[in-house]
């Protein structure tokens, strides 16, 4: 992330850079804070990609 973003300190700031910066002044509050948010879209993805397979015929299964 560093490498594409540029890692301009105030200017190009990406998420998981910010997290690197909260932990590495011991801010672990934020740095959980941030880390949480990060995590929300793929736990949103995760259920929907669940909802969705389940939603699906399986259609590689064999009838016996």
């Amino acid at each position: 992330t560093a490498q594409v973003s540029g890692l301009i300190h105030g200017e190009t700031d990406a998420m998981p850079l910010h997290f690197e910066i909260l932990y590495n002044e011991y801010n672990i509050v934020g740095a959980f804070a941030v880390a949480a948010l990060l995590c929300l879209p793929a736990l949103v993805n995760l259920a929907l990609k669940t909802f969705a397979d389940g939603a699906e015929p399986d259609l590689g299964r064999r009838a016996h």
